[in-house]
């Protein structure tokens, strides 16, 4: 586990709330689904079709979540959890799942119609993709999305893999911002989501340092 207090230009570090990143199982889908629901309607407003969001988003108890736990082996699931035991004893909360992200070996998405299969360099261990990192709009602006991207690069790095892919809608400013905070720079792909109402997305890459199941020395 990793505890993650988000820091603060202002030296009010102490004053901000603080996480624990761990990794998921089948046991935390609700959870996931309920913080991708208010997430997706918070940021895809004005960008997605309202009906198209509240279709994709429609409530189904973490069903869909916990179908990836069994279709996608190579899926590795973080979640960021409020860090604060008492709060949560208090209000009857289960884990105070505030985030998560998912990630593991890039995907062919230009090459291949849904459900992709690994690219080849995902399959060869070179170029991994984060496939969604989310965060409940309540907790925005508080380290949490920075400290499950520490969690993903740090991982990521040390199973070998050269470099990390992502793909970002065009028109969602406030995550392009965040994953260009985070290293990401556009590399010049993109395709467009006909499911999502013909939305564009773009892809961002970063290179990753030498880990240690890499063999550099």
């Amino acid at each position: 586990m990793t505890r993650w207090i988000s820091s603060s230009p202002c030296a009010l570090a102490s004053l901000a709330p603080a996480v624990v990143i761990r990794s998921a199982s089948a046991a935390d889908a609700a959870q996931i689904a309920a913080v991708m629901q208010a997430s997706w309607r918070a940021a895809y407003q004005g960008i997605i079709a309202p009906e198209v969001i509240g279709r994709v988003t429609a409530s189904d108890g973490g069903a869909r979540v916990r179908q990836s736990f069994r279709t996608r082996p190579w899926q590795k699931t973080f979640v960021a959890v409020e860090a604060q035991p008492e709060a949560r004893r208090k209000r009857n909360a289960a884990d105070g799942i505030v985030g998560y992200a998912f990630f593991g070996p890039e995907q062919d998405v230009l090459g291949a119609p849904w459900p992709h299969p690994l690219s080849p360099e995902g399959q060869q261990g070179q170029v991994a993709e984060l496939y969604a990192l989310y965060v409940h709009p309540a907790w925005w602006s508080t380290g949490t999305g920075r400290a499950l991207m520490s969690r993903v690069l740090e991982t990521a790095s040390a199973a070998g893999y050269l470099s990390v892919r992502l793909w970002v809608l065009r028109d969602n400013a406030r995550a392009r911002r965040f994953y260009e905070r985070a290293g990401f720079a556009p590399d010049g792909a993109s395709h467009t989501l006909e499911g999502l109402g013909g939305v564009t997305e773009i892809r961002y890459r970063r290179l990753l340092p030498a880990g240690p199941a890499r063999g550099d020395g």
